[in-house]
């Protein structure tokens, strides 16, 4: 499953890209909003599982919404008492480490002031109703603030000033967001990560990221802005580790690689196009160090089948709600799809099917969708009808009126047919209603038709869409 705001924890996936290896655009972009971006690496649920446990105490479903709701807190509460600290230290740099809590509370004397870190976090609570309208308890607020100003609390403020002293030069870059990037980014990781490992369904999983992503959206204007924020709050964060937690110089250094890439990588999924990112690069690289290697600039052509395959057959399957038929995880038992990663098994799986000469498809064609009696290309469906003797080879054009319909077979598998002939056994897309592949596996005919109906006629319906789009010459 792709989202596109699972693009937000890119800088917990730069270092997964391979740049060296010229990925293109395509499989750059599907790994940067993909739910799994571990496919490559062995044992990975099981690392996931730990990190869910070691970071978040997080160890089945009920145990993510109370995360969430406190990570939530943090970008609202957290967020509004830093961005106040920053304003102090920018506007008194020089006394902010020894300055009374008397002085202080002089700066923050009027409720306008208040009112403008306050304001910059307003659609948490008039658009999504995440939370009360904090004006309604500014004294609260103040002393939190000025709680950083007790005699007591003289080490913490020293940390701070190092904080922003070093970071000076962009602080003003978060526009009053302070450490809410880094909070909401988080949030859209344990997503990620817990639908993953099974926590979440895909469809819950859905619904969560878009409502979380589209709260990060309202709050943000850009991607600058979004980093800037999210830097802040790693960099504040810094001294919390583990083995399963990025450590803050390799989070900055791809926070400043994805944003100065040429190929403008952040905005591939279309969230925040245009964003202007040269203040933030200029800062970071010249208080950190860091640079874009010329190995790490480049990018490669993408995989033709690959790119046809995401641009123009997968938009139709999400509208329907079958995405998971491209998914080579979930299909492969049935037919072999084309992949991102070219230097993957599955990848020669469908080549080596592509080159098979009794399938004699045109040079100019797309394949698709392969199995070893089944081609499906931009053009036609070819397909090998099994015969008492032998079988007979069909090739169908898009541009004529195919009939898609199902069986069930014997053993009941769901036969997906085209014309009353078999394509291909439907994936069971078990994740999507809870149960695991092995409970999958010995479901009988009444529980296979209660749990998937739904998914046979979104697909019949999608392949029927697929025959208009298809089958008008004009598609490309």
């Amino acid at each position: 499953m792709n989202n596109k705001y699972l693009i937000l924890t890119a800088m917990y996936r730069f270092g997964m890209l391979s740049m060296e290896d010229k990925p293109s655009f395509d499989q750059i972009k599907d790994l940067l909003t993909t739910i799994n971006p571990h496919t490559t690496f062995p044992g990975s649920k099981l690392i996931v599982k730990k990190a869910l446990r070691d970071n978040f105490g997080i160890t089945k479903q009920e145990e993510i919404a109370p995360v969430l709701d406190e990570l939530i807190h943090y970008a609202l509460a957290d967020g509004v008492i830093y961005s106040a600290l920053i304003d102090i230290y920018l506007h008194a740099p020089e006394q902010f480490v020894s300055m009374s809590r008397e002085k202080a509370a002089v700066y923050f004397s009027t409720d306008e002031k208040l009112k403008g870190y306050i304001k910059p976090f307003a659609p948490m609570w008039e658009q999504f109703q995440l939370a009360e309208d904090p004006s309604v308890s500014q004294e609260k607020i103040k002393t939190s603030i000025l709680e950083f100003f007790q005699l007591d609390n003289d080490g913490e403020r020293q940390n701070l000033t190092g904080l922003f002293k070093k970071n000076k030069c962009w602080l003003s870059l978060a526009k009053g967001r302070s450490v809410a990037g880094f909070n909401l980014s988080r949030i859209i990781s344990i997503l990620s990560d817990a639908t993953m490992v099974g926590f979440l369904l895909e469809k819950e999983a859905e619904e969560l990221l878009n409502h979380y992503g589209a709260v990060t959206e309202a709050l943000f204007d850009n991607w600058q802005t979004f980093l800037s924020s999210a830097v802040f709050g790693k960099q504040l964060m810094s001294a919390i580790s583990g083995n399963f937690i990025m450590d803050s110089t390799s989070y900055v250094e791809s926070c400043y690689k994805l944003a100065a890439h040429k190929g403008k990588l952040l905005e591939l999924s279309g969230l925040w196009p245009e964003s202007d990112m040269t203040s933030f690069c200029r800062c970071i690289s010249e208080e950190y160090g860091v640079g874009l290697e010329e190995s790490e600039s480049h990018t490669g052509e993408s995989e033709p089948r690959f790119a046809f395959s995401q641009t123009k057959i997968l938009p139709v399957l999400v509208k329907y709600g079958v995405s998971y038929l491209l998914d080579q995880e979930m299909c492969e038992l049935s037919y072999t799809v084309p992949v991102s990663e070219t230097s993957s098994g599955n990848f020669y799986d469908m080549e080596a099917l592509v080159k098979k000469k009794k399938f004699r498809h045109g040079s100019d064609e797309i394949p698709f969708m392969a199995h070893s009696r089944l081609l499906v290309t931009d053009r036609f469906i070819r397909l090998f009808e099994k015969k008492l003797f032998g079988s007979k080879l069909h090739v169908l054009p898009w541009t004529q009126k195919l009939q898609f319909s199902y069986e069930l077979t014997k053993l009941d598998l769901i036969a997906f047919k085209v014309n009353d002939m078999t394509m291909f056994h439907l994936p069971r897309n078990y994740k999507k209603v809870g149960i695991s592949k092995k409970e999958d596996v010995y479901l009988d005919k009444n529980k296979v038709l209660e749990y998937y109906s739904e998914d046979i006629k979104n697909a019949i319906s999608a392949f029927s869409e697929l025959n208009r789009v298809l089958g008008n010459k004009a598609y490309s």
